[in-house]
């Protein structure tokens, strides 16, 4: 479960990303957050992953307060997290089979499982016949897809998206979304960013909605 307690978070030069938030989302949901530029949902998204840290109230996942646990212990609660980042974040100069593997290379995977693990998240995203290729060669869809098989291919509990389907024309962004939705129908507790609420309305899933870093109507 994701849980927020009375969570703000304000950056240095003293920007309010977030208010006073509270809400909960039970395992297994998938959930979309909505806005516009600003409103405050890649920091949500970073609070949840411990990339960020919360100025002030609670941010439970998976039973842990992560605004009480030390650096040291963040990347234990990682290890259930699964983060398609909005640039991206691929490593060029490594092929489509590696940059997957990294995940499993950081937490020590045995080498031979962690093969199998890449193949089966490449063939789930409709990669396999790219493991050799390098991301530059990709398509912007391609690309969207190689970062959702990394970020599942440790099998996460948890899977956040930060715009996914941003930059990408229609067709391709419902692509997106049909595997988000797969990972969701297998337990998968899933959180997405959008500003299209076009695509969040065709899953019929529940919408946060956030503007100047605090719930909207």
């Amino acid at each position: 479960m994701i849980q927020f307690d009375q969570v703000s978070k304000r950056y240095p030069g003293g920007f309010d990303a977030l208010k006073n938030l509270s809400f909960s989302i039970e395992n297994g949901e998938m959930v979309f957050l909505a806005g516009p530029s600003g409103a405050g949902k890649s920091t949500l998204l970073k609070l949840v992953s411990g990339i960020e840290r919360a100025t002030s109230g609670n941010v439970i996942v998976n039973r842990q307060n992560l605004s009480q646990l030390r650096a040291s212990q963040l990347p234990y609660v990682r290890q259930h997290i699964g983060i398609v980042f909005q640039d991206h974040k691929l490593l060029y100069d490594r092929s489509v089979f590696d940059n997957v593997m990294l995940p499993l290379d950081i937490i020590g995977f045995d080498r031979r499982d962690a093969a199998r693990r890449v193949r089966a998240a490449l063939d789930k995203v409709g990669l396999l016949n790219k493991e050799k290729s390098m991301p530059i060669g990709l398509s912007g869809g391609e690309q969207q897809r190689l970062c959702i098989a990394r970020a599942v291919v440790h099998r996460p509990s948890i899977l956040l998206a930060d715009e996914p389907s941003a930059n990408l024309d229609r067709a391709y962004a419902l692509d997106i979304m049909e595997l988000f939705k797969s990972f969701h129908q297998v337990g998968v507790t899933v959180l997405i960013s959008a500003h299209d609420e076009t695509l969040m309305e065709d899953y019929g899933r529940r919408i946060i909605r956030l503007r100047e870093g605090q719930f909207a109507s």
